[in-house]
């Protein structure tokens, strides 16, 4: 009992220090609607837990493509988080630099926001959820993803 016990405990810290990693990367894909059209999007993310709540995330997001125009953006922000045993909650918010291409040519850097859950399903891998709003000139990209992350340290 008592190694079933010491089992369960150092199980339940490595999941834990698993979502606070000192690196980790992923993949997302979701669905976004802009302007009253809407398309698949997908992206990669990297990030850094500096702190156990707080960590820095860089993403390359494909936001879709809308009336003949492709949206690609870049982005930068800041990611407070909490974690419930294998259950990773945060925010996050920064700015993107952003791009038009197609039948409308236009950049610019604005705001973005997002929400997201990750729970692990091993000790390296999370697999989660997330809301996120890209503003985009004078309009705003939401869109909800699934994701896969791999923790490294």
């Amino acid at each position: 009992m008592k190694k079933t016990l010491l089992a369960l405990a150092l199980a339940s810290v490595s999941v834990t220090a698993a979502a606070d990693s000192l690196i980790y990367g992923g993949l997302q894909a979701g669905s976004a609607d802009y302007a009253g059209d809407s398309s698949t999007v997908y992206g990669a993310h990297i990030g850094t837990g500096i702190l156990p709540f707080i960590g820095l995330e860089m993403g390359a997001w494909n936001l879709g493509s809308y009336h003949n125009v492709d949206v690609t953006s870049v982005n930068f922000a800041v990611k407070p988080s909490i974690d419930f045993g294998p259950l990773h909650v945060y925010g996050k918010a920064g700015l993107h630099s952003w791009d038009m291409s197609g039948g409308y040519n236009d950049d610019g850097v604005d705001p973005f926001f997002g929400l997201g859950i990750e729970y692990n399903i091993l000790p390296m891998f999370t697999v989660g959820a997330g809301y996120n709003n890209f503003t985009v000139g004078n309009e705003n990209i939401d869109f909800a993803s699934v994701n896969l992350t791999v923790h490294f340290l």
